[in-house]
């Protein structure tokens, strides 16, 4: 197909799309697209799995030893996967008390199919 073809095929198809009303869904209402959404049941297991791993992220990164008491607040944000924006409450032991007593942490989660067949029997 020559240049000015598939320019004249691409006007031509972006018209037809724009004439079927086809159309970018919108974000439900209060949300916007890419935006952060709070996360509604924080003590879910994941959540706090989240936060323990962030702390023990950054405990190995850093050579630090914080402890995880819990998640006490956090958003999500919807990219290529998804943002956790985590607000950790800390655990003060007997022995040393954490620099500050919250943190927060992102945490980017990426779910990705690698295999998908069928069983044989």
């Amino acid at each position: 197909m020559a240049l000015g073809q598939y320019h004249i095929f691409l006007v031509m198809s972006a018209a037809l799309l724009l004439l079927n009303g086809v159309s970018v869904p919108a974000a439900p209402e209060g949300e916007i697209i890419g935006g952060w959404t709070l996360i509604k049941n924080i003590s879910d297991p994941h959540v706090q799995y989240l936060g323990e791993y962030a702390v023990t992220a950054y405990n190995e990164e850093k050579g630090t030893s914080l402890k995880f008491k819990r998640v006490i607040s956090g958003e999500t944000q919807v990219v290529n996967g998804i943002n956790y924006r985590l607000d950790i409450d800390m655990l003060e032991d007997n022995i040393v008390k954490p620099p500050m007593d919250k943190y927060q942490a992102v945490v980017y989660e990426k779910i990705e199919l690698v295999s998908f067949k069928p069983l044989l029997d």
